[in-house]
C-alpha cells in the first residue's frame, strides 16, 4: 500500500519534489492507457500532463484518496473520455506504445516480438472501447477488478464480463491466426 500521505503533505504544501517524484512513478502508465482510449500520441501526453494538472488543482478532494494509482486512472479515464466525446469526428491513429520487457540483441528476436506486439495491438483494436480499457488495466497495469470497476464507474460484475468476453474474442483471434498460418 502506498504511503499517500507523505504525497498529499508534500503536494498541498506545494513541493516540487513530491510532484516530480508523482508524475515519474505514474505517467508512464497513465500515457499507456490514455493512449488505448484516445489512440492519439499527442492527445495522450496532453491528457497525461491535464490528469497531474487535474489532481493538483483540485487540493479538496485529496482526503477521499484510497490509493494513489487508481485516483490518478478515474482522472485520466474522465478526461479521456471527454475528449473522444468531442473528437468524435477526429481521424484517429492507434498507439505503438505498450510496455516492452527489454531490448532483444538479436536482431531476428527483436523482429519477432515486434510482429507480435503488432498483432497484439491489431487484436486489441478488434475489441469494443469498453473491453479494450478493461484489458489493459487488468493486464498491463495488473489492476484487480474491483480497482479496475472504481477507475471506469462499473460495477465489478461487468468489468468481468467485459474482461470475459474480451478474451474470447482474443483467444478466437489467435486461433484463426494459427489455423491460417497452418494452412500456409
Amino acid at each position: 500500500m502506498e504511503d499517500i500521505s507523505k504525497w498529499l503533505k508534500g503536494i498541498f504544501e506545494r513541493k516540487e519534489e513530491p510532484l516530480s517524484e508523482l508524475i515519474k512513478r505514474y505517467s508512464p502508465s497513465i500515457r499507456r492507457f490514455i493512449l488505448g482510449i484516445v489512440k492519439n500520441d499527442e492527445d495522450a501526453k496532453e491528457l497525461t500532463q491535464e490528469t497531474f494538472l487535474r489532481f493538483i488543482s483540485h487540493p479538496q478532494n485529496f482526503q477521499e484518496i484510497d490509493e494513489m494509482r487508481n485516483y490518478l486512472f478515474q482522472i485520466a479515464h474522465n478526461l479521456s473520455l471527454t475528449r473522444i466525446t468531442k473528437a468524435s469526428s477526429r481521424r484517429e491513429q492507434f498507439y505503438d506504445e505498450l510496455p516492452e520487457r527489454g531490448v532483444d540483441e538479436n536482431i531476428s528476436k527483436a523482429i519477432i516480438k515486434k510482429e507480435e506486439r503488432e498483432f497484439v495491438l491489431n487484436l486489441l483494436q478488434l475489441l469494443p472501447p469498453q473491453q479494450r480499457k478493461v484489458v489493459i488495466l487488468k493486464i498491463w497495469e495488473d489492476l484487480t477488478f474491483k480497482d479496475v470497476a472504481k477507475i471506469m464507474s462499473l460495477s465489478e460484475g461487468s468489468v468481468k464480463a467485459h474482461y470475459f468476453f474480451a478474451m474470447r474474442k482474443l483467444r478466437e483471434e489467435v486461433f484463426k491466426k494459427e489455423e491460417k498460418n497452418g494452412r500456409n
